[in-house]
């Protein structure tokens, strides 16, 4: 195994291990409803996921996860500002 191979799927290991935590963080009961989508949403992006990934964690559409992105970064901005 080359070194730029072993880097690559450690890389991918890593993404894959952020996956299953931000899955097993979506069952924490919040007010015994779980987590938000929204908040799924902010979740998996802040782990530098895709949107495209992010969307099939989810179970919604690319499109859906990057309007409520949009929204995410605004409502970020603003309370920067």
């Amino acid at each position: 195994m080359e070194k730029s191979e072993g880097l690559s799927e450690l890389k991918e290991l890593n993404k894959k291990i952020e996956v299953v935590i931000a899955l097993l963080l979506k069952m924490l009961p919040k007010d015994n409803q779980g987590i938000s989508l929204k908040d799924q949403i902010k979740l998996l992006d802040s782990l530098h996921i895709r949107p495209s990934e992010i969307a099939e964690i989810i179970g919604r559409t690319q499109s859906y996860v990057s309007k409520e992105l949009v929204y995410i970064r605004k409502d970020k901005k603003q309370k920067i500002n």
